[in-house]
């Protein structure tokens, strides 16, 4: 688990999105949701980098210098990404539903205005990813996240997406890719 977190936080949250995609049974996520759920993750990782490991950094290192530069080539995706983000994450919460109480509260939030939840959004992930990262292995997830930065944002998504369709714990909650 601990190298799947590393990599998630590294390869833009690629692992990130894939416990959740793991539990994910009732409807299978495209590969195109998963890679916008990734790139529109990016900023919140990187913030949950900066909470956890700001500290335990360099304040010349790359997360002081650079990790802000990374966030907002993402942010400025994340309008673009969203409505496909939002119907993967959808699609994986209402997998999780327990019971009909929970599946009304799913929709509830779905006819929610975006702006409305998208910062509750944001700061789940800011939530989750930040417990998720083991403090001695900063320095090595600073690292690799310094080596992924220069990756062109949409090249990083298909990447995770594919890859996340490869590694996922259980058939089938990622699509089959359509052949092009």
């Amino acid at each position: 688990m601990r190298n799947r977190t590393l990599l998630a936080l590294a390869g833009a949250t690629a692992l990130l999105v894939q416990p959740q995609l793991a539990a994910a049974q009732q409807a299978c996520v495209a590969e195109d949701e998963v890679s916008a759920m990734a790139i529109y993750a990016v900023p919140s990782v990187v913030r949950s980098m900066q909470l956890t490991c700001g500290a335990e950094l360099s304040q010349g290192g790359w997360l002081a210098r650079d990790a802000g530069a990374l966030a907002q080539r993402y942010a400025g995706m994340q309008g673009r990404v969203w409505p496909k983000a939002k119907a993967g994450l959808l699609k994986m919460v209402r997998s999780q539903a327990a019971n009909t109480q929970a599946a009304q509260m799913i929709a509830t939030v779905a006819d929610l205005p975006d702006q409305n939840v998208r910062p509750l959004v944001d700061a789940l992930i800011v939530q989750e990813v930040s417990a998720k990262i083991p403090v001695a292995e900063c320095g090595k997830i600073e690292r690799v996240m310094e080596a992924i930065a220069p990756i062109d944002p949409e090249v990083a998504g298909t990447l995770i997406g594919a890859a996340a369709g490869l590694f996922a714990d259980k058939a089938p909650v990622i699509c089959p890719a359509r052949p092009t």
